[in-house]
């Protein structure tokens, strides 16, 4: 009989970013005490910051960003770590053209804020499992 190995999640690192201290506190609540590390950012210059020092495994991003779009973070970290990460979005604005974006951003999903606790842990878990 072949066991199925599961990784621990304490081995992945989420990188949130979101300009909204709440929103960026209430994902940290949600994921720690699930195991996960969390890395917080404000803006887009400070979560390419963290990229440049942390191994990460998944990114929560705002679309919508003091600085940087949500999109174009995404891309400042992919050409970073020069590899493959996923990407789940999240914006108040889920309109057919922004969902197209996150399609040809690669991201794994894009999420409506406010966000569902369920919805995103579900989310993160299938992100997770469907790239390592």
């Amino acid at each position: 009989m072949m066991a199925i190995l599961r990784h621990n999640r304490t081995n992945y690192k989420i990188l949130i970013t979101d300009d909204d201290e709440g929103c960026r506190y209430s994902l940290k609540n949600i994921f720690e005490p699930e195991g996960y590390t969390t890395y917080l950012a404000s803006c887009g210059r400070e979560a390419v910051e963290i990229a440049k020092h942390e191994i990460l495994h998944l990114l929560i991003l705002d679309i919508h960003l003091p600085d940087f779009s949500g999109f174009d973070t995404f891309e400042f970290i992919k050409e970073e770590k020069r590899t493959v990460i996923p990407c789940i979005f999240v914006s108040a604005d889920t309109s057919k053209e922004l969902k197209m974006d996150a399609i040809e951003a690669d991201a794994y999903t894009l999420i409506s804020k406010p966000i569902n606790k369920e919805i995103i842990k579900y989310a993160v878990e299938q992100s997770l499992e469907k790239y390592y």
